[in-house]
């Protein structure tokens, strides 16, 4: 567990100054408010995911929240014997499909923990679980902690807002959106490959012969990397898909949801990203009284410029988080 103050319960200077730094570095040592005691892996994802299969198998098991989640039936999306396709997951992702879909629902889980003020049995059922009593077990597994005691530390162990970052609150606003069709190419790793993936990204688009110029961006934002580990920090580049008929193995046809969102404007070097959400989701969410939507698409990065123009320099977009309707 981080130092803290034993007044307030917060990170001490030292440690929130190390914090700090990290977080201008886009990478985080350990996640401070991440699993107490990671488990040992038999490997890591690829930073590109390009197995067809296996594409096709993650977007099934992160569009869902069913429980059980048969293997029978992601193994017979992927095209694969439940046998064949295990292994394959297994080689691919460095875990198994199983491990894959309780770690992945209990990070988002925790993410809402931490913004929300959702009660645990509405945060359980909103990410695939049946019962209090199975998300307790399943939670205490992973993390160490029941969740109501998860709740208290990781918003103690996470970095807060800072004080420069403050008359930012008031700039969050509303707006609802309509439904989108994007392409999307699943990378792997740090935020501070962010702004890479989206360089190579755009190189296998103009391959393809996609039309850049006329591009929309959109991040689709799946971890919190004060709870994920970098390696396995899920990030979807995507662009709007405006009839778009050529395949590529990486690309996945997406929609995105109707919602609406809390929405920042960020106009800075990507690496000053984090602060925007934590504006957004632990300041402004609980003096606003809206509450974030558990599932659906969660987070989006909708870009005013494309990113792979201005790797480095000044990034324009949007953060944006779904609410509750």
């Amino acid at each position: 567990m981080l130092p803290a103050d034993p007044v307030t319960g917060q990170p001490d200077a030292q440690t929130e100054s190390h914090l700090i730094e990290q977080e201008l570095a886009l990478l985080f040592d350990k996640p401070p408010a991440g699993p107490l005691a990671p488990r040992l892996r038999n490997g890591l994802p690829p930073r590109l995911l390009e197995d067809t299969r296996i594409v096709k198998a993650i977007r099934l098991i992160e569009s869902t929240t069913e429980e059980p989640f048969p293997l029978e039936r992601i193994a017979a999306h992927a095209n694969l014997s439940a046998s064949r396709f295990q292994r394959r997951f297994q080689e691919a992702m460095g875990e198994s499909p199983g491990e894959y879909l309780r770690r992945t629902r209990l990070d988002r889980a925790a993410i809402f923990l931490i913004i929300s003020q959702e009660s645990v049995l509405s945060i359980a059922l909103s990410t695939g679980y049946a019962s209090h009593e199975a998300f307790i077990r399943a939670f205490h597994r992973q993390f160490g902690l029941v969740p109501t005691q998860y709740r208290q530390f990781a918003r103690r162990a996470s970095t807060p807002l800072a004080p420069e970052d403050e008359p930012r609150v008031a700039q969050v606003r509303v707006e609802s959106f309509p439904s989108q069709p994007v392409l999307a190419m699943r990378f792997y790793g740090s935020y501070a490959l962010v702004e890479d993936n989206w360089r190579r990204f755009a190189e296998c688009l103009d391959r393809a012969g996609f039309p850049l110029a006329d591009a929309q961006a959109v991040g689709i934002v799946q971890d919190n990397p004060e709870i994920t580990p970098n390696d396995l920090v899920r990030y979807d580049c995507a662009i709007v898909d405006a009839g778009f008929d050529r395949e590529h193995p990486a690309l996945s046809r997406l929609i995105l949801p109707a919602a609406r969102f809390a929405c920042l404007e960020h106009r800075a070097p990507y690496s000053h990203i984090f602060p925007v959400y934590r504006t957004i989701g632990s300041v402004w969410g609980p003096r606003s009284g809206e509450c974030f939507g558990a599932g659906g698409t969660g987070t989006l990065e909708r870009y005013r410029q494309p990113p792979w123009l201005n790797g480095g320099g000044e990034q324009w977009l949007d953060v944006t988080i779904a609410l509750k309707n």
